[in-house]
């Protein structure tokens, strides 16, 4: 049986945007479907093969695998700026994505930019739709800097020293924190160590899922996407052999995955199986008790590089 976990799914969280206006800045349910669906009708006819499709994905709008998944699959609502940045990817018109939605694509005049937006110190990510130069005399509420390849929106204070761009609105998306981190699975039969583990990789920075059995772990693999899984060895009389060739057989195969035994030295756990997993299925073994900070700080490298 697994251990209870956040949802998956947050509510969503409205765009912060100005100036204030009436318009959709990211997609429903069904909406996600429907752009889901072209984007991946997209991809296909510039040649990324369904099993790339996510990778991709996550390439082009920098997500991990389990984030790619689920908005490739409609059940993670997008925003009108990944929208563009993908038909942008692929320099497609973004309008056959948009058709889609139940809504006219934005308006708003300018061009739409990755940009910051600087409040004093804090430096937030948005989307800011830049205009043109500024003449002399005019003040706007906010103007558009390019600084070192970057565009820094911010209030208008005072003379400027450079040359500056009108902006016509500025997009804050909310990040939502638990969608945002990758998913790992924890699979152990003895749940202190599960438990354990699960807790320390929840405040070091993941969404970490406990199983305490092989089973609960394979049933859950049928429908969830994992980043990646760390698991014992030894479960009663089975070793794990048969569910890391899940995972690689799973929708994201390239999973980092680690193995923990603590049986070695008793002779429980046979070395030269283990050591032929390793071979066959590219896992890495710890060994118990796991020096959980080292374990994690070669699993976020691992993440990084995929």
């Amino acid at each position: 049986m697994g251990r209870p976990f956040r949802a998956e799914h947050a509510p969503s969280i409205p765009t912060l945007t100005y100036p204030t206006g009436c318009m959709v800045t990211e997609t429903s349910s069904s909406e996600s479907l429907a752009v889901a669906e072209r984007v991946r009708e997209l991809m296909g006819r510039h040649g990324i093969g369904k099993r790339q499709q996510t990778a991709e994905l996550c390439r082009i709008l920098d997500l991990s695998f389990s984030q790619g998944h689920r908005k490739l699959r409609g059940n993670s609502p997008w925003t009108l700026a990944q929208i563009r940045r993908v038909a942008d990817a692929f320099d497609e018109p973004a309008l056959k994505l948009f058709d889609s939605i139940n809504t006219r694509p934005d308006e708003t005049e300018g061009t739409a930019h990755d940009a910051v937006f600087k409040l004093g110190s804090v430096e937030i990510p948005c989307m800011a739709w830049v205009g043109s130069a500024l003449e002399a005399g005019n003040r706007p509420d906010f103007i558009a800097q390019k600084l070192n390849n970057r565009w820094i929106v911010s209030k208008h204070e005072g003379v400027l020293l450079q040359e500056a761009c009108d902006v016509h609105k500025i997009e804050i998306q909310p990040r939502r924190p638990d969608t945002d981190k990758p998913i790992i699975a924890v699979v152990d039969d003895d749940h202190a160590s599960a438990d354990n583990l699960h807790d320390y990789l929840e405040a070091t920075g993941f969404t970490a899922m406990a199983f305490y059995g092989l089973d609960a772990f394979l049933e859950a693999l049928q429908t969830q996407v994992f980043d990646a899984v760390v698991m014992d060895w030894l479960f009663g009389m089975h070793t794990s052999a048969d569910a890391i060739r899940a995972v690689r057989a799973s929708d994201n195969p390239d999973a980092p995955v680690f193995v923990l035994t603590g049986e070695l030295t008793t002779g429980k756990a046979s070395e030269s199986e283990i050591s032929q997993v390793i071979r066959d299925y590219n896992v890495t073994c710890f060994e118990k008790p796991a020096r959980l900070g080292i374990l994690v700080a070669d699993l976020s490298k691992r993440l990084m590089r995929s």
